[in-house]
């Protein structure tokens, strides 16, 4: 029975203690566990950390390098846009050229037109020319005809005209010569009114001069007469000798008259 007892407080206190050991055991391991944990725990907070920071990196060159492409795209859009402007101004000035082309293209038709109505009008000008030069070629014909026909009729009037001064200038001798005053014969001549130098020249005036021609009752001109040259008798319209008068005139001067007779001039068309 102590025996037994014995072995029962035996048995407590291997149970106390083996509870106890286990207890310590217990807790000793909870202990090593936990430390694990929280090794295990720096562990991966330390990682977590570093991954961490390393993604901040990461994201930190993300971000940068998508700032550069934005800036980049932006000066793209800037280029564009300018491309896109200097675009426009280019078809706006080609469709510019297209109408001033357009323009010159029918300018150009018009004058065509114009050029081809002005040169059919010229060939008809040109025509209706060739014609009346052909008529006036003929007129000129028949008035070189006629001109010699009166020429050699002038000559023989030109013959009986110095015949008939020859007889008076006779005459006027034998007046002289018979006692009559010859002072009135002249007188006479003097008084006379001559329409042109032919009329002086057959009134006996057969020296070159200035002569007073009446172009009616009461209108006088002051001509000078060749009485000398073909047969004498010609009224001087115009003459040059030596270039000191400047015959670039206008039509009223040339109407008139201009210049002194008794040197360059020119008569007057009326």
């Amino acid at each position: 029975e102590n025996y037994t007892q014995w072995l029962q407080k035996l048995e407590n206190y291997i149970q106390e203690n083996i509870k106890t050991e286990m207890v310590q055991i217990q807790a000793h391991a909870v202990h090593n566990q936990t430390a694990t944990m929280l090794e295990i725990g720096t562990s991966l907070l330390t990682q977590t950390a570093e991954q961490t920071r390393k993604l901040t990196d990461v994201e930190t060159q993300v971000l940068n390098q998508t700032s550069r492409l934005e800036i980049q795209l932006l000066e793209n859009s800037l280029s564009t846009n300018k491309l896109e402007k200097q675009l426009l101004l280019q078809t706006n000035e080609i469709s510019k050229l297209h109408d001033k082309n357009g323009l010159l293209e029918q300018k150009m038709q018009e004058m065509e037109s114009r050029h081809r109505e002005e040169l059919e009008a010229l060939r008809e000008e040109k025509g209706s020319l060739q014609e009346l030069v052909g008529k006036q070629s003929s007129v000129i014909r028949e008035l070189e005809t006629q001109l010699g026909h009166a020429t050699g009729n002038n000559t023989a009037l030109q013959r009986q005209q110095q015949d008939l001064m020859d007889t008076m200038h006779s005459l006027l001798t034998l007046c002289s010569k018979g006692g009559v005053v010859p002072n009135s014969t002249k007188q006479a001549d003097e008084e006379r009114k001559f329409r042109d130098c032919a009329d002086l020249f057959q009134a006996g005036f057969h020296k070159n001069g200035v002569y007073t021609i009446h172009i009616n009752m009461l209108e006088t001109n002051k001509v000078y007469c060749n009485m000398e040259s073909a047969g004498g008798g010609w009224t001087v319209i115009q003459h040059r000798e030596d270039g000191s008068l400047d015959f670039q005139r206008t039509w009223k001067e040339y109407k008139m008259g201009f210049g002194s007779v008794s040197g360059e001039h020119w008569l007057g068309n009326e």
